[in-house]
């Protein structure tokens, strides 16, 4: 399981509203399909019903997937701003030696 790839399929999953046939028309539910969701990862005994258990699993797995994708960008990000700070240094030392 890569977490990524959970966190890729999440974020591809459609969403909607959504009854079941024996409530009032007026409760509505949010979230997948059982069709989508089993076709997405492939878990559960059905793609009529999502289990909670799936549900969570597939959830935690996204954050993951989420925080390995954050954690990559911060770090992404740190390294090009120490290449501006080291670079914008360079620059003002030229600066201040052409100037005295």
């Amino acid at each position: 399981m890569d977490a990524r790839t959970v966190l890729d399929k999440v974020v591809a999953l459609p969403i909607a509203t959504w009854n079941y046939k024996t409530q009032d028309p007026a409760i509505r539910h949010l979230g997948p399909m059982a069709q989508d969701f089993h076709a997405a990862f492939g878990v559960g005994d059905s793609d009529k019903t999502i289990t909670t258990v799936d549900a969570d699993g597939v959830a935690l797995a996204a954050i993951q997937g989420l925080n390995q994708k954050v954690e990559t960008a911060v770090k992404d990000k740190d390294a090009r701003i120490a290449e501006l700070e080291r670079r914008l240094a360079a620059l003002e030392r030229v600066l201040k030696a052409s100037t005295q």
